[in-house]
């Protein structure tokens, strides 16, 4: 994964996104993700690419027992101590593909868009499943298959067309995976295109039970807030999965 948010002026135009409450994250996939998470009361969970922490200070708050929350930005862990810390919480800059170096287990694994900078999918289901207590869950969001599917260009980044209503975007390269090139705050990032076959297949080799699978949708609410996000009906931006071993 390369490590743009420790680009400080990628870090500081993301941090001026985050700062409007009306976008994707905060009005599509928080919700979905916090109606999926297991029960977290008196729970150890572990957060991967835990960002600022938002997250983590509310799993406190619901009752979890205890959170490591790691990152591979030292910007986000030290946004996360500051704006979100709390005695029960370890922030800890750690790349996802080093995980196997940690020393306990934990009831819960939550990623929040964050499994689509990493390379080797097996590998990190397999240290996951390893570092999951008997039944532990393990509940994540990605960038949606149909998104990560060809790399946008200024040419084709917006090319759709509107018949009757309905959105109807480009669509190529789903079957051909790999690497992806975004040009996101003008930084390269990197990003890994899987098929939804995959994503399954590599779960179940790696001996997790698949709970629930979703697409996302935008609330009634979040259409007000952003009338776009209606378009999620025709091509959603998010996957989720809770799994357990």
């Amino acid at each position: 994964m390369n490590n743009v948010y420790d680009n400080q002026e990628f870090f500081e135009q993301y941090q001026s996104m985050r700062e409007d409450k009306i976008n994707a994250n905060n009005l599509i996939e928080n919700p979905i993700m916090i109606s999926m998470l297991p029960d977290v009361k008196g729970k150890t969970i572990l957060d991967l690419g835990c960002g600022d922490g938002n997250m983590d200070i509310r799993f406190i708050k619901m009752g979890a027992k205890s959170v490591l929350a790691t990152d591979i930005s030292c910007n986000m862990i030290e946004e996360a101590k500051k704006v979100n810390g709390d005695k029960n919480i370890e922030y800890k800059v750690l790349r996802m593909e080093d995980i196997s170096n940690i020393n306990q287990k934990f009831d819960i694994v939550y990623s929040s868009l964050a499994f689509h900078y990493i390379e080797d999918f097996d590998k990190l289901l397999n240290d996951i499943y390893n570092l999951l207590n008997p039944n532990g869950y393990l509940i994540y969001s990605q960038e949606s298959p149909i998104n990560t599917t060809f790399e946008p260009t200024k040419e084709n980044s917006e090319s759709k067309m509107i018949i009757n209503g309905k959105f109807y975007y480009l669509f190529a390269d789903y079957n051909r995976e790999g690497v992806r090139h975004l040009i996101w705050n003008d930084v390269d990032v990197t990003k890994y295109h899987r098929t939804y076959a995959t994503i399954v297949n590599s779960l179940v080799k790696n001996k997790f039970k698949i709970i629930e699978m979703k697409d996302s949708y935008a609330s009634e609410e979040a259409i007000k807030l952003c009338p776009k996000y209606v378009r999620q009906i025709d091509k959603p931006y998010f996957t989720f999965v809770l799994a357990q071993k």
